[in-house]
């Protein structure tokens, strides 16, 4: 939908019963040049999270820079269950932007008027000479993909559409459209390389005369995802290009279950713009926790890591489960705090480096039957945790051991490459290893500010693995309970907080998204069930699961208050978000945090 109002609104509007909608500012962010020189026609693309009820049923969002309108296209991805706009990518075109400038863009809350402008479509883009590739050079063998072909085959087709596997329409209006194409690296000779896959999201802006095009962005994004086929470890370098601008990657070796993403625009025409957003705001939502005002200094923002290698765990601990301080442990990562405290393009930069780092681990499992990442609903036996047991499952013959074998992960093999590989003891040979206690936030912020399809997916690979990083009757197979399946008390509380981001923020048609939500909400439902409502639980407010040190002679009878501090701020997350069941088992978990500090009363 798409909002241009070019005055005030006075009155309200009242159709087919929709409720009254009265304008109203909801925030202002501010649009930053990043040149020197004038730019003119600049698209600028972000996610807007917004307060729940801002953005009322039946009103959308409109925008003015400077105080004077400007057009704006508001793709609306997920919604409260009152009907109001939750998180939304907005597009708008800046006329003109002044060296060095900084302009502020408010957002407000109009009622909503009929549909404009048709959306640009794949024949447009298709009728200009625009083209992007993908050269692997694979042991000496050049593999390619090109965005072009995918794209025209998608339209032929009729394929696009929103969560279309073969092309996904993410943006649709008259200012921008995206789609997102895949497909395989295929050499000259027609064979095509069986581990890697190419996604190519391709987002077309429009252009300054009416029916042309402008801008056109291509994020590629380079998989070896594929959940049940056999592990392997392609090495290769990359070389990428769209028109003029190109990118050659280092020497690479893309472990199973990894994944990496460059964004080139056409011919290097990439506006230098950076879309400040208040982050009070986004701390008024409650989509993340409030922080401390702080002001980072010079030297501190001039250090920060601006970028990172393809598969390059980056400031990423490269074993997460290693003991000690980390700077990915927290509700936000430090990367992630650091932009919410001040949003600078350095600490923004920063943020998305490391998360692009989470692609170097082998947390993306892509399920190639539906074309998403995993679902347990879909396949309840998938385990990476108790692999071993699934195996012997699998091996027996009959309708249980059938449906192990079906939902059962490939093992790693020792080659050239991996040398540790056992059988009967899952792996994947990646020298960087993700751990469910030690878990950072992954894409939720990222995606949350940016609105890419790529974060996106990543958030939607993250909670995924969550599911399969357990053990699978533990978990209620499909069920998704967290409580049993993830030991450690701090294990239980990052797992909460993945599920629930993604529950709560991924759009509301994404395949996966209701299935996270039944996770969250089955999760909160059994520890309801064993610890508020049951008076025989603890009387101190302490898990019964998750004990990991030794206390008065005893053996591992002890929970780390630490670790319990997190389960108990996650929970209350979960709350914040407005999921049922959360404010009950956080006010039963607050018992011992409030005692600590009030018992010896």
């Amino acid at each position: 939908m798409v909002g241009k109002l070019t005055g005030a609104y006075a009155g309200c509007l009242l159709l087919l019963g929709t409720p009254c909608v009265h304008a109203a500012t909801v925030v202002t962010d501010n649009v930053i040049s990043l040149a020197a020189q004038t730019q003119n026609n600049v698209p600028v693309t972000f996610g807007q999270v917004f307060k729940d009820g801002d953005v009322p049923q039946g009103a959308t969002v409109t925008a003015t820079l400077n105080g004077q309108p400007v057009t704006l296209q508001v793709d609306a991805k997920a919604t409260n269950p009152d009907g109001s706009l939750r998180h939304a990518v907005l597009t708008a075109i800046v006329p003109a932007l002044g060296g060095n400038a900084q302009i502020p863009m408010t957002l407000t809350a109009e009622p909503a008027l009929p549909a404009g402008n048709g959306p640009i479509t794949p024949a447009q883009l298709l009728a200009t000479s625009y083209d992007a590739w993908v050269s692997l050079n694979i042991g000496g063998k050049t593999y390619k993909a090109n965005a072009r072909a995918l794209l025209q085959a998608a339209d032929s087709s009729h394929a696009c559409a929103p969560w279309g596997t073969q092309c996904n329409l993410w943006l649709s209006g008259p200012l921008t459209s995206e789609w997102v194409v895949n497909g395989p690296v295929t050499a000259a000779d027609g064979t095509t390389n069986p581990n890697l896959r190419i996604y190519f999201a391709i987002r077309a802006y429009a252009g300054a005369t009416p029916g042309t095009l402008g801008n056109v962005r291509t994020d590629v994004i380079v998989e070896n995802s594929s959940a049940f086929a056999p592990q392997a470890q392609p090495q290769y370098t990359a070389a990428l290009t769209s028109g003029t601008a190109t990118y050659t990657s280092p020497a690479l070796t893309q472990y199973a279950y990894t994944r990496w993403h460059k964004v080139l625009w056409w011919n290097n025409a990439q506006p230098q713009v950076y879309l400040q957003q208040d982050t009070q705001y986004i701390q008024a939502t409650k989509a993340v926790s409030r922080y401390m005002s702080l002001t980072p200094d010079q030297k501190f923002l001039t250090g920060l890591r601006q970028s990172c290698a393809p598969l390059d765990h980056c400031d990423q601990t490269k074993t997460m489960a290693n003991t000690g301080a980390q700077a990915s442990i927290g509700p936000l990562p430090r990367w992630s705090s650091v932009y919410i405290a001040h949003p600078d393009v350095r600490a923004y930069n920063w943020m998305l480096a490391n998360t692009d780092a989470l692609g170097a681990y082998s947390s993306h499992y892509r399920d190639q039957q539906t074309g998403w990442p995993v679902s347990i609903q879909k396949r309840p036996y998938a385990t990476v945790i108790n692999w071993g047991g699934a195996s012997q499952m699998a091996a027996q013959n009959s309708t249980k051991g059938a449906a192990y074998k079906a939902d059962m992960l490939q093992n790693c093999f020792n080659n050239s490459v991996v040398s540790k590989c056992v059988t009967g003891s899952y792996g994947t040979g990646n020298p960087n290893v993700w751990d469910n206690a030690h878990q950072p936030s992954g894409a939720y912020l990222p995606y949350m500010v940016t609105g890419d399809y790529y974060y996106m997916s990543e958030l939607a690979f993250g909670a995924s693995y969550n599911e399969l990083w357990s053990n699978e009757a533990y978990r209620g197979f499909s069920k998704g309970l967290i409580d049993a399946a993830h030991g450690q008390v701090r294990a239980k509380a990052w797992v909460l907080r993945e599920m629930a981001d993604a529950a709560w923020l991924l759009p509301d048609g994404n395949p996966l998204q209701a299935e996270f939500t039944a996770d969250v909400e089955n999760s909160l439902a059994d520890w309801n069930a064993k610890y508020t409502n049951n008076p025989n639980a603890n009387l101190l407010g302490l898990m019964n699961d998750g004990a990991v040190y030794s206390m008065n002679g005893g053996s591992h009878n002890g929970m780390a208050p630490w670790q319990h501090n997190f389960l108990t701020w996650s929970v209350g997350h979960a709350t914040e978000l407005g999921f049922a069941g959360a404010a009950e088992f956080r006010n039963w978990l607050a018992k011992f945090e409030i005692g600590l500090m009030t018992d010896w009363q």
